[in-house]
């Protein structure tokens, strides 16, 4: 509803004065009657005690006066104490309107001192804050938000929120999610990443989240939301990923042309062996040494990539299968395995595992070194176990 202007509320309390001066002539001189007429003195009295609350008090003074005075100096045979009740009536009027006023006034100050106190709030945080109204009118928006969306706030409040900064792409299904949430009284749960468009068409990312606007009633009347901007950190990410993606692109390549060397080498290598004897081959095989070890370290490289990539499912493995062939990968060594048909939860770098175990028992055992896989199935766990007879590794 508009507010008058303090112009027009002069200009119809006047108005209403020159009537109440008319009326009591007319009444009194002209119709000679008594006070019937003075019923219409309360609207000035009561529109003056509104707006001016007790400078209202003078009005009802003043208009008694003219109604005791006209009524002495035109027909002074009907003057009654009734009269004088009637003028002192107007001045209690006054007063009771008055401060009933004051009242409601003070209150709708404290409210307004809160409600600008929430601004203040709202406009020093470093997030966006929205009202958005059940039919996706923008009620309220904070600073930061103007900031962020390349408006000022006068250029928002009213808009249709989704036409206004809703990509054209995602504009209905967004729409849809919020109707469904003020319909249930609801709002989607957690926090979530939208995107916005801001008024100079680039697009913005905010961690999302909203909750459901209620009247006194507890009925769903919007929604208030809030974000962050969190567009750097998503674009980041963004380069981040792709920086991570081509780096074990390069990766890869690096891995397959030293394990086509190493497999060269490892040739040319196991040749020598075959054709030196004495200290010319006890030097091919510490060479050959060498390459296995480069090879280990080119397979760890690729397990660390692996895992770090996320490249590993979870699934159902045939733990027995995977025992047995690293066995067969260790076709000189003395092992021993009693088979257990078993299945359990894990990733591909399982063989990964068992084989360095059984590696690690032959590198560092002494010559001969026996070798022993244990398995014990539990009620949901199965213990591996893999024993040696050599002498350890020393704390």
């Amino acid at each position: 509803m508009k507010t008058l202007t303090e112009q027009q509320r002069v200009t119809i309390f006047a108005t209403l004065l020159i009537v109440s001066v008319l009326l009591t002539y007319y009444f009194h001189a002209v119709l000679t009657l008594g006070t019937v007429f003075s019923h219409f003195f309360y609207i000035p009295i009561i529109l003056a005690a509104l707006w001016w609350e007790k400078k209202s008090v003078l009005v009802a003074i003043f208009l008694g006066v003219l109604v005791v005075a006209s009524s002495l100096f035109y027909r002074p045979d009907i003057l009654t104490l009734n009269d004088y009740g009637r003028a002192l009536m107007f001045v209690v009027i006054a007063l009771v309107v008055a401060s009933l006023s004051e009242q409601l006034k003070g209150r709708e100050r404290e409210v307004e001192r809160e409600r600008d106190l929430a601004h203040h709030y709202l406009d020093v945080a470093g997030s966006l804050f929205a009202v958005i109204d059940a039919d996706h009118t923008i009620r309220l928006i904070n600073r930061r938000g103007c900031e962020l969306l390349g408006y000022r706030e006068a250029e928002l409040i009213g808009r249709d929120w989704f036409e206004a900064v809703v990509p054209e792409a995602s504009r209905e299904i967004r729409r849809q999610i919020f109707d469904a949430a003020v319909a249930s009284g609801t709002a989607y749960p957690g926090v979530r990443e939208n995107s916005f468009i801001t008024r100079s068409g680039e697009e913005l990312i905010l961690a999302w989240q909203d909750v459901v606007l209620t009247d006194d009633d507890a009925r769903p009347i919007g929604i208030i939301a809030s974000g962050s901007d969190v567009t750097d950190r998503i674009k980041a990410e963004v380069e981040l990923r792709a920086a991570h993606e081509e780096a074990n692109l390069y990766l890869d390549i690096m891995v397959h042309d030293i394990n086509n060397a190493n497999t060269i080498a490892l040739g040319y290598t196991d040749l020598l062996t075959g054709a030196l004897e004495g200290k010319e081959r006890q030097m091919a095989l510490k060479l050959r040494s060498g390459i296995n070890q480069s090879i280990e370290i080119i397979q760890n490289v690729s397990t660390i990539r692996r895992l770090h990539s996320g490249e590993m499912a979870i699934r159902p493995i045939d733990l027995n299968a995977v025992i047995n062939a690293v066995i067969a990968h260790h076709p000189g060594a003395a092992i021993t395995y009693e088979e257990k048909p078993v299945r359990v939860m894990a990733d591909d770098l399982l063989m990964e595992v068992f084989t360095n175990l059984v590696n690690n028992s032959i590198k560092f055992g002494e010559p001969g070194v026996e070798i022993e896989i244990c398995v014990e199935e539990g009620d949901e766990t199965v213990e591996v176990s893999v024993v040696d007879t050599g002498p350890g590794v020393p704390d």
